[in-house]
């Protein structure tokens, strides 16, 4: 018997579907999308010519070489939109020509745009969007006419309008916006056949964006498979998708469109299944997202009915879980769940709280898929009064929350004590408590959180170890993600003097392994940056470190915390530090972090010139602390006429450092003038004849002695005081002007803001107040 062929025939009871044998006409051909009229060659959707396909490859190499002139570029781009015009509903159905053309509907004009949406518009533009390959090139079609609309788009951007070109593109904007309102209301039509589509979903998602103005998540508007392949560049470059929500006002008849549409999808039937749908609960939580922006009310509306469906109403029939709503333990409602608990107004946020949530906790923290929506609630709590009734019933179960790997639940439950500044006592005293820490061995709670261990598990020392691992027992070695977290909440507390003595109190080997971790330099960088913990605290740490700091500065993450260190440390340790680094200069410089700690901190400009080095590093000292100053002060009070009266001038001289940093120079002349000024407001209304003569003669001594100066020194030599003046004037200014080019290259938006204030001041200072009341002028005396 012969051996078969590779490939052998087709299985029994099944011909095969390229059979060279069966002829054209009886292949299973797709029919999806109707009739054969919409077909490509072989009378299948999507299917292209060879020809065809290399041309639009040959349009996709041309793009990426890019053109000599601009000239050039249009003429291409007005060829290849003409002939994409004709044939759109069949490419956009190709699996390589609808990649090739979302990257060129990127360089369309308006009125190619408007040419293309109207040909989609008469091949049934709904059909196409349930398409595998045409929903993705008419989701980002959709997202390109607020470009359009706003005038942000590359194709006008760069060029020179003229007056009758200004109203052609204001026609073409007007009939942009009216072909797309068009489309949108055949999409009102048949919204729910398209509400449960995957492919037709995103694209409802990307309307959304587009008639609210809110620019939402990628990941909430993309798929992964499309995020996935946005994402892939080159080597060497990265692209991330931009993951904020932002807001930009739409037209009055694109919110009214939302209305509909959001009406529309309310009104489906079966909308409760809606809520629990793989497809549909996604494109909810996009639309909750985006009415929390625009419409608060319909918002709220949305809401109500939301909570009102099947998956709120019925309650899951396990033992453990009795009275708990199915949408918290359900793989996609869930999602829902913790949309709510962010879009919400107050009252139906505590409506939410009280009827799911409350006297549930405990059994929701434990679930896989409940403890989420759980920490969702924690991460959104409103008032003080939920935060304690949460930690009453929480609290108590922390050790089984730790012994269920549910560490995150604690995580957000001590950011909610951060936030709302309570319960932070309590939850200390039982988290040590959950850890079995005893309190005369307290200063072990940092090691034993960021390891999250018991108190046990981290001192026990096995008796068949040797005597290096029994010393070692005790000593941290691994940090973990959450123990990090809990342990950076921890040093925000009000009084995080527990967890600060634990740290302060490790050893140089604790701290260097503490720091030269991914997670835990973090807790070292929260250390040095937060608002509760002294500055004499840092200091004593930073002290503790000088050995470290040649190690901390060759290490990925220990350079990181070297930074912050930086931004911390007073002058006079700075220069501690960069001794420390010049005995290692070899070390520093061959190795790929040590190098940019050496150029950070300038250390051989510190090495050549420690004076200069010093004085650049105090500026900068006080430059930033004037800053914060800046920012951190409140709007100033109402000054009353009391305060007018009683004011004090400030002299000068207080603030020639703070003005010399941002190069502003007091002169002596000048602060005279401003003690003239000030010294008048400060008289009351009611002068006596007897002091305004003091007064005058007082000026006239002065004018008498300017003039006897001036006479002086038109009998000496001037032109030798003159010139030693203006070399010293000179020297100042240039010292000054070097100063401020170490201490900061181009002033930042922040700087601006500074001098603009000091500047203000200044005038305020200088303004010259009048000698009667205002509002006792007409008081004679």
């Amino acid at each position: 018997m012969a051996t078969p062929k590779r490939g052998g025939g087709a299985p029994r009871g099944r011909p095969r579907y390229f059979d060279k044998n069966t002829p054209r006409d009886q292949k299973p051909y797709s029919v999806k999308h109707g009739g054969a009229g919409e077909r490509g060659p072989d009378r299948r959707i999507g299917r292209l010519d060879p020809q065809t396909l290399s041309y639009y490859r040959r349009v996709e190499q041309q793009l990426k070489d890019g053109f000599e002139e601009e000239e050039e570029k249009c003429l291409f781009l007005n060829n290849v939109f003409t002939q994409v015009e004709e044939e759109i509903h069949l490419l956009a159905c190709n699996q390589t020509v609808s990649r090739i053309l979302e990257t060129l509907l990127h360089q369309a004009s308006t009125s190619h745009l408007i040419n293309i949406i109207t040909r989609l518009k008469q091949n049934n533009f709904t059909s196409l969007c349930t398409d595998r390959f045409a929903g993705y090139v008419l989701q980002t079609m959709v997202c390109l006419i607020p470009r359009h609309l706003s005038g942000t788009s590359t194709s006008t951007a760069s060029k020179e309008v003229t007056a009758q070109e200004k109203t052609t593109e204001k026609e073409e904007l007007d009939s942009l916006r009216d072909l797309f309102l068009e489309v949108c209301e055949e999409m009102v039509r048949s919204v729910s056949p398209l509400v449960r589509d995957h492919y037709s979903s995103h694209v409802l998602r990307a309307v959304f964006e587009t008639l609210s103005g809110v620019k939402l998540e990628q990941k909430m508007v993309r798929s992964r498979l499309s995020l996935g392949q946005q994402n892939k560049v080159t080597p060497g470059k990265e692209t991330k998708a931009t993951s904020t929500v932002t807001v930009r006002p739409p037209p009055s008849s694109f919110l009214q469109m939302l209305q509909q549409l959001t009406k529309a999808i309310l009104a489906v039937e079966e909308f409760s299944g809606l809520v629990s749908h793989v497809v549909a609960s996604p494109l909810l939580q996009a639309l909750l997202t985006v009415l929390h922006k625009v419409d608060q009310g319909l918002c709220t509306q949305v809401c109500q009915q939301v909570m009102e469906s099947n998956m709120f109403t019925r309650t899951c029939a396990e033992s453990e879980l009795s009275g708990v709503c199915l949408a918290l333990v359900h793989q996609h409602a869930s999602y829902i769940v913790k949309t709510l608990l962010t879009v919400t107004d107050d009252a139906t946020y505590q409506n939410l709280f009280q009827r799911h949530f409350t006297l549930r906790l405990v059994p929701l923290s434990l679930h896989p898929v409940a403890t989420f929506g759980l920490q969702q609630l924690l991460a959104t709590l409103r008032t003080e009064d939920q935060l304690t009734d949460v930690l009453e019933e929480l609290l108590p179960h922390i050790e089984d929350l730790l012994a269920h790997g549910k560490g995150m639940v604690l995580i957000n439950l001590a950011d909610a004590c951060v936030r709302h500044k309570t319960g932070q006592k309590n939850f200390l005293r039982k988290l040590l408590k959950a850890f079995h820490i005893p309190k005369e061995d307290k200063l072990k709670c940092a090691q034993v959180v960021a390891s999250l261990q018991s108190y046990e598990q981290f001192t026990s020392v096995a008796e068949d170890n040797s005597e290096e691992q029994q010393k070692t027992a005790k000593v941290l070695t691994t940090v973990t993600l959450q123990g990090s977290l809990l342990l950076q909440h921890l040093l925000k507390f009000d009084d995080p003097s527990d967890a600060a003595d634990s740290v302060q109190a490790m050893s140089s080997q604790e701290l260097q392994t503490l720091a030269c971790n991914s997670f835990g330099s973090r807790v070292m960088e929260t250390f040095l940056n937060s608002p509760t913990i002294s500055e004499k605290r840092r200091k004593l740490l930073l002290h503790k470190m000088m050995d470290l700091y040649v190690v901390l500065s060759c290490d990925k993450f220990g350079s990181r915390v070297l930074d912050v260190v930086w931004k911390v440390a007073p002058v006079g340790l700075k220069a501690a530090i960069a001794e420390k680094l010049v005995e290692k200069e070899d070390r520093l410089r061959s190795d790929q972090y040590g190098r940019f700690v050496w150029q950070n901190c300038a250390i051989d400009h510190f090495r050549r010139q420690k004076g200069v080095w010093k004085d650049i590093q105090a500026a900068q000292e006080k430059k930033r602390r004037l800053f914060q100053d800046i920012l951190a002060e409140e709007s100033p009070p109402k000054k009353t006429k009391k305060n007018k009266q009683t004011k004090e001038t400030v002299p000068a001289d207080h603030l020639a450092p703070e003005l010399a940093i941002l190069g502003v120079r007091v002169d002596q002349d000048e602060e005279e003038d401003v003690d003239s000024d000030n010294d008048e407001p400060a008289v009351s209304s009611k002068v006596t004849p007897n002091l305004q003569k003091t007064k005058k003669k007082d000026k006239q001594k002065k004018k008498v002695k300017v003039s006897d100066s001036v006479d002086t020194k038109t009998n000496t030599k001037p032109k030798k005081k003159r010139k030693k003046n203006i070399d010293t004037d000179r020297s100042e200014h240039v010292e000054l002007k070097n100063i401020q080019a170490a201490v900061s290259g181009p002033p930042s938006s922040i700087e601006k803001k500074a001098k603009k204030k000091m500047k203000l001041k200044e005038k305020k200072r200088r303004k010259k107040f009048p000698k009667i009341h205002p509002q006792k002028e007409s008081v004679k005396p």
